[in-house]
């Protein structure tokens, strides 16, 4: 099986830090068999995956962009938790209507998006 985008950013902290598998595993609280199939896509990335690992090798801005950008592209789905009735309605209509866009329409969605920022 194919090495998913956090595969990959992964195995770079790893070879980086001069760590096994194993080490990372134990530094985050996880199995190795579980970054494994995280890393071969046989599971997807947690919510709060990225996060843990941001915050156990203290990376710096663009390193933890890099690694949420990378982590976001090797989900298969995401879960939203909506605080009002717009957002709701957001994202169910966004849902329904999502391959009907276009790349230049997704790419003016994800420019506002940018622009906020990650509040993470």
């Amino acid at each position: 099986m194919a090495t998913t985008e956090i595969g990959k950013e992964l195995r770079r902290l790893r070879v980086e830090r001069d760590e096994r598998m194993l080490d990372m595993a134990e530094r985050l609280g996880l199995s190795s068999a579980f970054i494994s199939a995280v890393e071969t896509g046989k599971k997807s990335p947690p919510t709060g995956f990225e996060e843990a690992v941001v915050q156990v090798y203290r990376l710096a801005n663009d390193a933890a962009d890099q690694l949420r950008r990378a982590a976001d592209r090797s989900r298969k789905a995401f879960t939203l938790e909506a605080n009002d009735d717009l957002q709701r309605d957001t994202f169910g209509l966004m849902a329904r209507r999502m391959n009907d866009l276009s790349s230049e329409e997704l790419q003016k969605i994800l420019t506002i998006l940018q622009a906020k920022g990650d509040k993470t």
